[in-house]
């Protein structure tokens, strides 16, 4: 069974460690599907059958190359089982009816939502400038978009809330249509007709930025604010 292969915690993100300590290539070489941000929290990124796709803080959405800079990836090698057709349907009753499939809350898992979709709201963030700010002021400062009659894909990840801080707890997907005019971190959603594909993942194979002096020398004793900081800025 596959692990999920994330570089950087969301900790990090939290605590303003934003360099891209890895590149497109480096995370593509873990995995062919995924999701992520840039350095700086530059957009947000989908891949694909092994293409990053970056939806930047204008809504546009741009193919990466190589070395572009990454400071946070969830990516694994693709093996999905054909789950369940769903209609008109919300994405929170979406994932409710997922985890009964699945039947476990204790494991992590991806997961692809294929289709037509009624309505779709994502955000995403202009890159920030050094010193980094936290991510909850790039929270404050992200755009948000809507869109309606889309057909498109959502790539994801469930993570057990054990792993609160590591990784985001719960349902963490992002979206990228069809057409490659639309996407971004997804907010909420309304489902016309996809189809949902699963894998079930055997743990979490954590890459961290070892010879950054940022993170070397950072505090990340203090736990008081992160449950709070993930939560303002993932939904």
């Amino acid at each position: 069974m596959n692990q999920v292969v994330q570089f950087g915690t969301m900790q990090m993100l939290v605590e303003s460690l934003l360099d891209g300590f890895v590149s497109t290539k480096d995370v593509l070489s873990a995995g062919d599907f995924g999701i992520g941000t840039g350095e700086g929290v530059d957009g947000e990124l989908i891949i694909i059958d092994g293409v990053a796709y970056q939806i930047d803080g204008e809504g546009q959405v741009h193919e990466v190359g190589p070395d572009f800079p990454i400071a946070f990836g969830n990516v694994h090698k693709g093996d999905f089982e054909f789950l369940k057709e769903y209609e008109d349907i919300t994405l929170k009753e979406l994932q409710d009816e997922i985890v009964k499939e699945v039947k476990t809350k204790s494991l992590f898992f991806a997961f692809k939502i294929e289709g037509d979709f009624d309505a779709v709201q994502t955000r995403s963030a202009n890159k920030s400038t050094r010193p980094w700010p936290s991510l909850s002021q790039i929270a404050e400062g992200q755009n948000v978009f809507d869109t309606t009659d889309t057909d498109g894909i959502m790539v994801g990840y469930y993570s057990p809330k054990l792993f609160q801080g590591a990784a985001v707890p719960g349902f963490h997907q992002h979206y990228l249509s069809n057409a490659h005019d639309f996407g971004g971190h997804v907010l909420g959603a309304k489902l016309k007709h996809v189809k949902v594909s699963v894998q079930m993942l055997s743990g979490l194979d954590l890459r961290l930025p070892a010879e950054n002096a940022d993170y070397r020398a950072a505090d990340l004793t203090q736990l008081d604010h992160l449950n709070a900081a993930i939560h303002a800025a993932e939904s």
